[in-house]
C-alpha cells in the first residue's frame, strides 16, 4: 500500500510538472515528492500537517537552491550539501519521528545537487518543481486523512490500553505529543498509564498472597483486562461511546492487604478516567504549555553536542563521507551516472555499522545481478537497445511496488536496469562501457561508505553495551535526585540543572547508538537498548516538565525521589511505593508525568537483564 501510494504521488507530481511546462525540471517535481512523502505520513493528520508546515518549505528551498547553485558554482553547493547531510544526521536525536525526516532531507539535497537529466532549467523552474512535489504530498495527506484525522492516535491509545508494552506506550506518547495535547487524549493517556502501572504491580504481588486471596485477585484482574479490552475497542472508534454506560467493576470479595487493595482501587479509577475521556472526546487544548515540548527538543540537541555523542559522530562521518564523494564526483561532473553514485553513497551510510555493512552487501549483490540480467537480455535474448527504456521502467516499477522493502537486492537490480538503460538511450552511450562504469561507481560508493562507517574518532573509547546502560541509568538517577531536591525549595530551575540534563540526555542517546559498542550486541540487545533509551528519554523530559511547572511540594519531591531510587540496580521497581507518596490532591498533568516516569522505570527494569548480560561475539 505504501509503495503504491508513493508511486501514485510520483506519477501525479511528474504529470503536473509536465502540464505546468517545467520541461527538464519535471523530474525535480517527481522524485522530491517521494522524499517529502517519507516524512509526511505516520502520525495524525494534524501532527503530519504541523510537520509539513516547516518541512515542505524547507524541501523547496533545499532542492531549488541546490539545483540553482550547483549549476553556477560547485564548491559552495558541495559545502551546502555537506552541511545539510550533517544536520540530517543529527535530527534523529529529536525522536524516532525525525529519522525519516532526516533521511528525506539528506536524499533530497543529494539528488538536487547531482540531478542533470533533461537539459538546462530556469531559476523559476528549479523552485516551482519541488513546490509541485510538496503540493501533491499535501493534497495526498489531506485526502487520506480528512475522514478520520485522529485514527492513528486512537489506535495507539487503544493498543497501549490493551497491552503493557514499551513500544505501544512510546507510540501513544509520541502521537499524543505530535497531535498536540487535547483534553480527552491527555486524560485517556493518563488513565492508561495509571492502569498499566497498577496492573503490573498487582501481577508481581500475586504470588505473595494466600491461595484464596490470590484466586480472588486473579478474577479481579481478569475482569479489569476484559474491561480494558472493551474500552480499547470503544476508543478506536471515530464516534464517542454512550456516555451513560459505566465501567463494570468487579471488587475483591476477600480482604486484601492495604497496599494491594489500594492498587485494585487505582485500577478501576484509571479505567473510569479512560471511559469518561472516551465518552467526552473534548478536543480543547490541554493546559500544557508549548514551551515544554520546545525545552524537550532543546535538551535533546544539547545532549548531542559533544564528542561523546554517538549520534554526533555519525553525523560527522556521514558529512565527511558525502564531502569526499561529492569532491571525487567533480572528476566526472558531466557524467549522467554521477547521480547514481552520490545517491548510493548516501543510502549505504547508516547509524549502525552492521546496517551499513548490510546495505553495502545488498548494493553490491543487487548491482551484479542487475548487470548480469542486462547482459543476458542483450546477448542471449537479443533485446534491441531501444527496448531498454521500457524494460527499465517496468523493472523499476515492479521493484518499487513489490521488492523495495522486502527484497532490497532485487530492487537494486531493478535500479541498474532503469539507470543504465535510460542513460544509454537518452545520451546515446555505448552499453558495455556504461554498464562497466556503473559497476565501478557502485564499488567506489561502497568503499567510501564503508570507509567512513568504520571511521573512529580519536580519543573516544569503544564501551561495552552494559557500561553504556549503566552510565545512562546512573545519569538519569542522579538527575532525578537533583530534581527532587529542587522541588522541595524551588531554589533551582531547569537552567540551573542544565549541565546535569545535558550529561544525562547524552548518555541516554548513546545507549541506542550500538554501532560503536564492543562486543557487538545481538538483535535482541539492540532492541532492548532502543526501548530503554526511549524510556529514559521520557523520564528526563517528564522531570524537566515537573521542574518547570510544579510548585514547591515535599510529597511530589518524595515521589520523584522514590522513582530515582527505583532506578538503582539493586531495587525491584514498585509503582505502589510511588503511589503511596503522591500528594492527596494532584493536577492531571502531574499525574500524567509521574505515571509516565513510573512506566519508564519499569521499562528500564525490563530491559536490564539483556543489557547487563555480556554480548556474545557475532560473526
Amino acid at each position: 500500500m505504501k509503495q503504491l501510494l508513493m508511486l501514485a504521488v510520483i506519477v501525479v507530481a511528474a504529470g503536473l510538472g509536465a502540464l505546468a511546462g517545467l520541461g527538464g525540471a519535471t523530474v525535480l517535481a517527481a522524485l522530491p515528492a517521494m522524499f517529502c512523502l517519507i516524512a509526511a505520513f505516520g502520525g495524525t493528520l494534524r501532527g503530519d500537517l504541523r510537520l509539513l508546515a516547516w518541512f515542505g518549505p524547507l524541501l523547496v528551498l533545499v532542492v531549488g537552491g541546490l539545483k540553482s547553485l550547483g549549476s553556477v558554482t560547485q564548491w559552495p553547493a558541495i559545502t551546502l550539501v555537506t552541511v545539510i547531510v550533517f544536520l540530517a544526521g543529527l535530527l534523529p536525536v529529536l525522536g524516532t519521528r525525525y529519522v525519516t525526516v532526516g533521511m528525506g532531507l539528506g536524499m533530497a539535497s543529494t539528488f538536487a545537487y547531482g540531478f542533470q537529466l533533461g537539459g538546462p532549467t530556469t531559476l523559476a523552474q528549479d523552485f516551482a518543481a519541488p513546490s509541485v512535489s510538496v503540493a501533491v504530498v499535501l493534497a495526498a495527506r489531506l485526502l487520506l486523512g480528512w475522514r478520520d484525522p485522529d485514527a492513528p492516535l486512537r489506535a495507539a491509545l487503544a493498543e497501549a490500553l490493551r497491552a503493557d508494552t514499551v513500544t505501544g506506550r512510546e507510540q501513544a506518547l509520541w502521537l499524543w505529543r505530535s497531535d498536540g495535547p487535547r483534553d480527552w487524549t491527555t486524560s485517556a493517556l493518563t488513565g492508561t498509564l495509571r492502569y498499566q502501572n497498577a496492573h503490573r504491580v498487582l501481577l508481581t504481588r500475586r504470588p505473595m498472597l494466600a491461595d484464596a486471596a490470590g484466586n480472588d485477585l486473579d478474577q479481579v484482574l481478569a475482569a479489569a483486562e476484559a474491561e480494558a479490552e472493551r474500552l480499547a475497542a470503544e476508543i478506536s472508534l471515530p464516534a464517542a461511546p454512550d456516555p451513560t454506560d459505566r465501567v463494570r467493576r468487579r471488587e475483591p470479595r476477600m480482604l486484601l492487604p492495604g497496599a494491594t487493595r489500594e492498587l485494585v482501587t487505582s485500577i478501576w479509577l484509571a479505567l473510569e478516567a479512560v471511559r469518561a475521556a472516551s465518552a467526552d472526546r473534548d478536543r480543547s487544548r490541554s493546559d500544557i504549555p508549548r514551551h515544554l515540548e520546545r525545552e524537550r527538543l532543546r535538551q535533546s540537541l544539547r545532549g548531542a553536542l559533544g564528542w561523546r555523542s554517538a549520534q554526533l559522530r555519525h553525523a560527522v562521518r556521514c558529512a565527511l563521507g558525502m564531502l569526499v564523494a561529492l569532491g571525487v564526483s567533480l572528476w566526472w561532473a558531466a557524467d549522467p551516472l554521477r547521480l547514481s553514485f552520490l545517491m548510493a553513497t548516501f543510502a549505504i551510510m547508516q547509524p549502525q555499522l552492521g546496517d551499513t555493512i548490510a546495505r553495502a552487501r545488498q548494493r553490491v549483490v543487487g548491482t551484479m545481478a542487475g548487470a548480469a540480467t542486462l547482459a543476458l537480455l542483450i546477448v542471449l535474448v537479443g533485446l534491441p537497445q531501444q527496448a531498454l527504456v521500457p524494460v527499465g521502467v517496468v523493472a523499476l516499477s515492479v521493484g518499487f511496488l513489490f521488492f523495495m522493502q522486502t527484497k532490497p537486492v532485487v530492487f537494486n537490480a531493478c535500479v541498474v536496469l532503469m539507470s543504465v538503460g535510460l542513460n544509454v538511450n537518452i545520451r546515446h552511450l555505448e552499453l558495455g562501457r556504461t554498464l562497466l562504469e556503473y559497476l565501478l561507481l557502485m564499488v567506489l560508493a561502497v568503499a567510501i561508505a564503508l570507509g567512513f562507517g568504520f571511521l573512529a574518532v580519536p580519543g573516544v573509547p569503544l564501551p561495552s553495551l552494559s557500561s553504556r546502560f549503566e552510565e545512562a541509568v546512573r545519569g538519569g538517577r542522579d538527575l532525578l535526585r537533583q530534581v527532587a531536591a529542587a522541588l522541595v525549595t524551588r531554589n533551582v530551575t531547569v537552567s540551573g540543572l542544565r549541565p546535569g540534563f545535558r550529561a544525562a540526555v547524552g548518555a541516554q542517546q548513546n545507549l541506542s547508538a550500538t554501532d560503536s559498542v564492543r562486543p557487538e550486541p545481538t538483535p535482541e540487545q539492540e532492541h532492548a537498548a532502543r526501548q530503554a533509551s526511549e524510556a529514559l528519554r521520557d523520564l528526563l523530559s517528564a522531570a524537566s516538565a515537573l521542574l518547570m511547572r510544579a510548585r514547591a511540594s515535599t510529597p511530589l519531591a518524595a515521589a520523584v525521589g522514590e522513582i530515582a531510587h527505583q532506578l538503582d540496580p539493586e531495587v525491584a521497581p514498585d509503582p505502589g511505593v510511588v503511589f503511596d507518596r503522591l500528594p492527596s490532591v494532584i493536577e492531571e498533568e502531574q499525574q500524567l508525568l509521574l505515571n509516565g516516569m513510573i512506566a519508564g522505570v519499569l521499562a528500564v527494569s525490563q530491559a536490564a537483564p539483556l543489557l547487563r548480560a555480556p554480548s556474545p561475539n557475532r560473526a
